[in-house]
């Protein structure tokens, strides 16, 4: 089973939505959304899968963004109730919490009936003795933990490798110089590691930044199988990143090198990689949050074809 956990972003929670519309999310992923803002998307998104029956994951404290201020704020009490609606006997949803310094169970935001789907996540060592205050391993639906061996040896069950994959750089120019690099064999080597299961934060990674800016370079990051089903990342960059004009033809720098290597039979054909050739076809540039919103459909379609073998 696989886990990408993803920040909920719009461009993250569209991609699952767009995901979802075109039945492409296989069976065998669960995605984790820790909701750094309350929004329209965030809840659209939630009951997508809630009317479609389909599994995912809400983190219900969660650490980074703007999320607990604004579901405590009057001024959105209507989004709110939305979402304690979608939230309510919701069977399809894996209630999750994150365990941090001086957690305790009423941090959640939602304390209504949460039933039997329970995800729970230890980042740090010092994560156990908490979770041992308040949780079993047993009573846990899955336990996501780091690969550290003191969480290994302190939570034996229902456990969940949680890894950081993507190497985040400081610059996207700075991608240039590794142009394909290994990303992870989790999916090949979780069982005979003792898990159940396996997550990253997809091509993302794990750090979080409220806004963005303007870069100098666009890259395009993408997955791929190479013979051994070792996952391979390529990171395909344009070429005139003297400053941050024209990130149009930047991007159609960057699109051209990744259809070259789609010709060449690569890359596997997914929904996303679909949506990629028709931007090139029509030399469209739809901005970088649909940039990162196809790379990752893609990762986790790609996976999902794997896992459903």
């Amino acid at each position: 089973m696989y886990f990408p956990y993803l920040r909920g972003r719009q461009y993250e929670l569209i991609a699952l939505r767009d995901l979802l519309d075109n039945n492409r999310l296989s069976k065998n992923v669960i995605p984790i959304i820790e909701p750094v803002k309350l929004t329209s998307t965030l809840i659209n998104t939630l009951e997508k899968f809630k009317t479609t029956n389909t599994s995912c994951a809400l983190i219900l404290n969660p650490a980074v963004g703007s999320f607990s201020k604004e579901y405590s704020s009057e001024e959105k009490v209507d989004l709110v109730n939305r979402l304690n609606s979608v939230l309510d006997n919701n069977e399809s949803l894996y209630y999750t919490s994150l365990i941090n310094d001086g957690y305790q169970p009423i941090d959640n935001f939602y304390q209504n009936d949460m039933g039997d789907n329970r995800i729970i996540i230890c980042k740090k060592p010092d994560d156990l003795q908490i979770y041992n205050k308040f949780y079993t391993s047993s009573d846990i639906t899955y336990n996501l933990i780091s690969d550290n061996s003191r969480l290994r040896r302190g939570i034996l069950e229902n456990r969940v490798k949680l890894g950081d994959n993507f190497s985040k750089l400081p610059r996207n120019i700075d991608y240039a110089k590794i142009s394909d690099e290994f990303y992870s064999d989790d999916h090949i080597v979780y069982q005979d590691d003792g898990y159940i299961g396996f997550s990253d934060y997809s091509v993302v990674g794990d750090n979080y930044a409220e806004a963005g800016f303007a870069p100098y370079a666009v890259a395009i990051h993408i997955v791929y199988f190479d013979k051994e089903d070792n996952l391979r990342i390529r990171h395909f960059v344009s070429d005139s990143n003297l400053d941050p004009s024209n990130p149009a033809g930047k991007f159609k720098e960057a699109l051209s090198k990744m259809m070259d290597e789609v010709n060449n039979k690569t890359i596997d054909r997914t929904l996303a990689v679909e949506e990629f050739e028709k931007l090139f076809n029509l030399k469209s540039y739809p901005g970088l949050g649909t940039v990162k919103k196809l790379s990752i459909m893609h990762h986790i379609e790609l996976v999902g074809k794997y896992l459903d073998r």
